[in-house]
């Protein structure tokens, strides 16, 4: 994995969003999986070009199956300064205990998994 700054390009690179960002699996600073990247929030400011704002992840894949799409509410926002590289796959500098949009997982491990015997669960 390396940084904008190990490939010597600047936080103002232009990339293709369908091609380089969509998709994109996204993990926390110790590689941790959180989701994918399925939309992006865009800034539109006076005086300048628009600039993605924030990454939004969620439940996509549910409505992709069964058709529509999510509500933005339904979809958790990753501000755009939280993303250390963009590359493979999206790492951002928090980790995934302090993200909001992990409370499912944990919820999931605290409540289900970890009842079943022999899963180490607390």
């Amino acid at each position: 994995m390396s940084t904008d700054d190990d490939r010597g390009l600047s936080r103002r690179t232009t990339i293709d969003l369908r091609l380089h960002l969509l998709d994109r699996q996204i993990h926390d600073r110790d590689g941790v999986p959180l989701g994918v990247v399925d939309d992006v929030e865009i800034e539109m400011p006076d005086n300048g070009p628009p600039r993605v704002s924030a990454l939004l992840t969620g439940r996509a894949l549910f409505y992709r199956l069964i058709g529509g799409g999510p509500h933005v509410s339904e979809l958790d926002r990753i501000s755009i300064d939280r993303v250390r590289s963009i590359d493979v796959r999206v790492v951002i500098d928090d980790r995934q205990e302090d993200l909001e949009l992990a409370w499912p997982e944990r919820w999931v491990r605290d409540h289900i998994v970890g009842r079943i015997p022999g899963s180490g669960g607390r």
